[in-house]
């Protein structure tokens, strides 16, 4: 069966009963968060706000001498950023040892306050796509960013049960307080199959053993495949079209009303959750 079109922007692989019946057998959701709930890179607008926040108002007056090195490390990640676009990919190694160089000494309040405030500028319909898809499974955010910024998600957004990111160190501070050292190198997460690892682990821990997983790059390739591989379903939302086959069901647009508008046609019941202008899928 090829790719069948069940609504605005929604395209699937197989048949909706099969959709319906991998659904059902869910126990377990994983979500990617950068590109995909969050229009970017988390850990990059992290270093911004935190940047801004030095710049307007810092909590120190001694914390402005740590502006040049978060310009430096901007201005770096800017070039990385070109570089890939003429296909000269940065290795994920060296951009961790870039982010540690840039954020180290920032004090712990910065990211608290800078990881707060991302949640509200996800892309619309996330928030109610995760509540959706938690009335049916523990539903959770596996990501390479970091794990201050999955804990404010899973703090503010109900649904959000769990969640598998980079770790973060916070060392004593000069003055009090805390301040950022670097990753937990026992901890890392710096690829898909760390991703895969890290869904096979929740399912071991909450005894689960069926995943569904809404992803979109190479990076969340493996846990699309452990999806397949265990009966769940791989939704991809906005993928490239090379990355199509890797997906049971592909989601277009400009936000998550497509995902939400799947979840809602393969659920048992759409009940009082489905929005009315997306009755008429």
């Amino acid at each position: 069966m090829g790719w069948q079109r069940i609504g605005p922007r929604i395209v699937v692989a197989r048949p909706l009963d099969e959709l319906r019946a991998a659904y059902a057998r869910t126990d377990l959701v994983a979500l990617d968060l950068d590109e995909c709930i969050f229009p970017g890179y988390s850990q990059e607008a992290l270093g911004a706000r935190a940047a801004w926040r030095l710049l307007r108002k810092p909590l120190r007056r001694r914390d402005w001498r740590l502006l040049p090195r978060l310009c430096l490390g901007g201005a770096y990640r800017a070039w990385t950023r070109a570089k890939q676009l003429v296909g000269a990919a940065t290795p994920a190694a060296q951009l961790i040892a870039w982010y540690e160089r840039t954020m180290r000494g920032i004090p712990e309040e910065y990211f608290a306050q800078a990881a707060g405030r991302l949640p509200k500028h996800s892309l619309p319909l996330a928030a109610e796509t995760v509540e959706l898809l938690a009335t049916h499974a523990p539903t959770g955010i596996v990501t390479l960013g970091l794990d201050v910024v999955a804990r404010a998600y899973a703090e503010r957004w109900p649904g959000l049960s769990f969640f598998e990111a980079n770790t973060v160190v916070f060392r004593p501070g000069p003055g009090g307080g805390r301040v950022f050292e670097g990753y937990d190198r026992e901890r890392m997460l710096a690829g898909g199959e760390d991703k895969r690892r890290a869904v096979e682990r929740r399912l071991a821990q909450s005894g689960a053993s069926v995943p569904t997983v809404v992803g979109h790059n190479d990076d969340d390739v493996p846990m699309a495949r452990l999806a397949r591989e265990r009966g769940g379903l791989a939704v991809g939302f906005r993928p490239t079209p090379r990355l199509f086959d890797e997906f049971d069901a592909v989601a277009a647009g400009p936000d998550w009303e497509s995902v939400y508008a799947l979840i809602a046609i393969l659920a048992p019941k759409r009940g009082p959750h489905l929005r009315p202008r997306l009755a008429v899928l």
